[in-house]
């Protein structure tokens, strides 16, 4: 991990079946020395989450990640996938995250690397305009 303070931290990944939480378990996987687990939710019959997601989370959806640390005295719960992302990127698996600040403008509007801009724009195209031609697609392909 990225700190030895984070050493001691267990993830869980609450996984609802036929979802797309799928991308939280290959991120998990380049979190090197991460202990993590998967719970995993079945869908009712209307093709819902159970119940017992909105225990979690009170949105009861997934993908959600709970984290035990010694640095925290009940486990921190995270939804969205973006967020998700970033918050383990950040704290897990900085090796995938690229240089933020070209040399001598940390800080300023303008001085991010192309490739940390490309990076951030990617992180959030997934799930804002990708997201819906995703969606139509499906639709469309199940017509």
């Amino acid at each position: 991990m990225a700190d030895t303070q984070n050493q001691n931290a267990k993830v869980t990944l609450h996984w609802l079946d036929k979802s797309r939480s799928q991308r939280v378990v290959w991120l998990l996987q380049e979190c090197k020395g991460l202990d993590w687990a998967v719970k995993v939710y079945k869908r009712g019959a209307n093709m819902l989450a159970p119940p017992t997601l909105k225990e979690i989370h009170p949105l009861g959806k997934s993908p959600v990640i709970s984290i035990e640390s010694l640095a925290t005295p009940k486990p921190l719960v995270l939804a969205e996938s973006g967020a998700i992302f970033e918050y383990l990127c950040d704290h897990c698996a900085p090796h995938l995250v690229p240089k933020r600040y070209q040399e001598g403008k940390e800080g300023q509007i303008g001085g991010e690397t192309e490739s940390w801009l490309r990076y951030r724009f990617y992180m959030h195209y997934a799930e804002g305009s990708l997201m819906t031609l995703l969606i139509l697609a499906l639709f469309m392909d199940r017509e």
